[in-house]
């Protein structure tokens, strides 16, 4: 691993336009929200000076693993900006980034397992959305969410992929069910409330999940690896997604990517054992 060394730190400097004492387009207040947000603490509570003074003392004075988040997390904000103007990096924006992410993945970044690797290889070939069945949303409109996860990964825009697989599943699993409510709501893993099975539109992603395996509609690879999908409306609340500590990252993305291209496989496979009418 190479380390975060002046020559690096020189580099994310001028990738987040810290000349000046600012640090990209935050006020004060929301620098402060957004650090608070990434490592726990008010960095005004703990360091003087302008932002960009502020954010070289958290450089050298915090764990070096806080230090990687916060700058992974700042970099995924500069991208953001970068989509919202719909600008390219130069040149010398990509070598920063080519430079300086890598620094901070190798600390930061969780190692998957050998299980959820070889899902990875899995190769479900092509999907057939016109063969999905006929109740379900338009293919027009899967294909245009698919089309858009491949982009947000492109951008390594991982908390959007999670936001799109994880809508996009809960809406195809749910008129699924709504489709077939009797065989839904009579499984014995159909969830409860007060004693009496939940209506339908009231299932969270989780339970629709765990229901269409039981009742053959999922295979089990879909339900093992969900576990970055199946909560994903917390996460729509920074709050929320600090106190459970998801930080997700690429390789978790290109997981729910998976976990939804399996999903549409197997509803692909649902319509073509249904017999003939």
């Amino acid at each position: 691993m190479a380390p975060f060394d002046n020559a690096a730190k020189a580099l994310l400097e001028d990738l987040l336009s810290m000349s000046g004492g600012y640090v990209l387009d935050f006020t004060n207040a929301s620098f402060a929200d957004f650090v608070e947000g990434c490592i726990g603490f008010d960095p005004y509570q703990h360091y003087e000076g302008s932002k960009a003074s502020i954010l070289r003392q958290i450089w050298t004075r915090e764990p070096f693993s806080d230090v990687a988040r916060l700058n992974l997390d700042l970099i995924e904000r500069w991208r953001v900006i970068q989509l919202r103007t719909d600008s390219e990096p130069s040149k010398y924006e990509q070598h920063i980034l080519d430079t300086v992410v890598p620094i901070f993945e190798s600390s930061n970044r969780p190692t998957l397992s050998a299980d959820a690797i070889a899902f990875l290889d899995e190769d479900f070939g092509d999907i057939d959305l016109a063969a999905l069945p006929t109740s379900l949303t338009t293919a027009e409109i899967v294909a245009a969410r698919l089309a858009e996860i491949e982009r947000c990964l492109l951008a390594e825009a991982p908390l959007a992929v999670i936001f799109l697989v994880g809508s996009t599943l809960e809406g195809l699993l749910a008129e699924v069910a709504q489709s077939h409510p009797a065989k839904f709501l009579s499984s014995p893993r159909a969830p409860r409330a007060k004693g009496n099975v939940k209506p339908i539109d009231a299932w969270t992603l989780g339970e629709l999940i765990i229901v269409s395996q039981a009742v053959g509609v999922l295979s089990p690879d879909v339900s093992k690896h969900a576990d970055q999908v199946r909560n994903f409306r917390n996460y729509i609340h920074p709050r929320q997604q600090l106190k459970e500590g998801f930080e997700p990252r690429i390789e978790t993305a290109r997981i729910a990517q998976h976990v939804l291209l399996a999903a549409l496989k197997d509803l692909e496979r649902l319509t073509a054992a249904a017999p003939a009418s």
